[in-house]
């Protein structure tokens, strides 16, 4: 996170004092910079320069517009699993030739949108997804590019919630079903089975499952192009982690330098599907304590921010670090935070030494550009908090703070509620 840094003992983003957001902005928010959004997608990038790698960013990593249209400004194509994503990356000014779409549950709304918008590929995770893409082509009288989702067996070694490559998850086909279907439905008028996609997981912080992934979906290709080159695309997915904390992590030189390899043997287009990696240690979540308080076993620092808002760590059981604004010289204390919810689940550390704490000091926690806003709730009531965005001097909100009158205002009463009796 070299944007931000403390300057006067203050933490400023890029150039801009936290205390100019704070007094501009009521707590909670989320604030993140463009720069280091740029400096992450240019470092990823310039280890497939003059290849034929396209890299898609996966947009539910974090699928604010204004993210999207530096991703699309930097010549990056997206990853989608919706069609609200889809038509934010189209807004966003991202080519419709460089957009996968994935995800186990396409409706049909969302497979007519797609192929009528002629998208790089749809990565087809089941037998009756691909039927379905058929009927619609046939309707649309489009010839569609199909990609088939292959789910390896591979454990990814990451959280149990987000593994995604193993027999026992929804995702994918065994490389059984899959050479089934490429046989009987290769020669199908109304689609093109043109690519093979994986991807085994999320936060994944050890190369060797990407190894054996890669492995295995390289020696099926050789099988399927015994005679000629058949697949043209190869999307390996994306997943690579983040040091939030200890943890280690991958090295891209390393990464780069085996898909490469696949790359000159396949000879094919290799996907890459980077999302955490790009804007993970982008973001910061700012927050205020509201209350201290002491009981048998714990000193709680009540703050803010609630799990609605950084569900990671009640999901995940993810710790962000947390600091404060301020850098003092006063001793530490141990400190369990927690947020408003009413929920046990609606605490984010606990018993971590932190610079003594009082009521109204403002805190921040690290790396939350990924799946923290983009994952957050209106529960109990409570507002989605706004998002701001900070340029070298320049910054502005990205997402507005969503008001609980105006969440009323989607709901309706019907009339005959008022007619029961008590």
């Amino acid at each position: 996170m070299n944007d931000f840094k403390f300057k006067n003992n203050v933490l400023h983003v890029e150039n801009v004092s936290i205390n100019n957001l704070i007094k501009k902005f009521n707590t909670p928010f989320y604030c993140y910079s463009a720069n280091t959004i740029i400096g992450k997608i240019n470092e990823f990038k310039k280890y497939f320069d003059n290849s034929n790698i396209i890299i898609c960013y996966a947009v539910k990593a974090n699928p604010n517009i204004a993210i999207l249209k530096i991703i699309s400004k930097l010549g990056c194509g997206a990853e989608v699993v919706s069609i609200g994503e889809l038509l934010r990356t189209l807004k966003a000014g991202i080519s419709n030739n460089k957009i996968v779409f994935s995800g186990v549950g396409k409706t049909s709304e969302e497979l007519e949108y797609a192929i009528k918008k002629n998208i790089l590929q749809i990565n087809v995770e089941s037998l009756d997804e691909l039927r379905l893409i058929i009927k619609i082509s046939k309707k649309l009288k489009k010839k569609v590019n199909l990609g088939l989702r292959i789910n390896p067996n591979i454990d990814a070694k990451t959280h149990s919630k987000i593994t995604t490559g193993t027999k026992n998850d929804k995702f994918g086909l065994d490389i059984e079903t899959a050479e089934k279907i490429y046989k009987n439905y290769n020669n199908n008028p109304n689609i093109k089975i043109l690519g093979l996609s994986i991807h085994i997981g999320s936060q994944i912080t050890n190369i060797n499952p990407f190894v054996r992934a890669f492995s295995k979906i390289t020696n099926f290709i050789k099988k399927l192009n015994k005679n000629k080159i058949i697949i043209k695309n190869l999307d390996l997915g994306g997943g690579i982690g983040i040091r939030y904390n200890s943890e280690r992590t991958i090295s891209i030189g390393l990464y780069a330098k085996k898909i490469l390899s696949i790359s000159k043997q396949l000879k094919c287009n290799i996907i890459l599907e980077p999302g955490r990696i790009l804007v993970g240690e982008s973001g910061i979540l700012v927050s205020k304590v509201l209350y201290l308080k002491k009981s048998l076993k714990n000193h709680f620092a009540i703050i803010d921010t609630g799990m609605n808002d950084l569900i990671r760590p009640a999901l995940y059981n993810s710790e962000h670090s947390i600091e404060k604004i301020r850098k003092e010289k006063n001793s530490k204390k141990n400190y369990t935070i927690v947020g408003p919810i009413c929920e046990t689940a609606d605490t984010f550390i606990k018993k971590s030494s932190i610079k003594k704490l009082k009521i109204n000091d403002v805190i921040y926690f690290k790396n939350v550009g990924a799946y923290g806003a983009s994952m957050s709730s209106t529960y109990n009531s409570r507002p989605i908090i706004p998002e701001i965005m900070v340029y070298k001097k320049n910054f502005g909100i990205i997402r507005n703070k969503e008001t609980v009158v105006k969440q009323i205002s989607k709901e309706k009463i019907p009339s005959w509620i008022f007619k029961i009796k008590n």
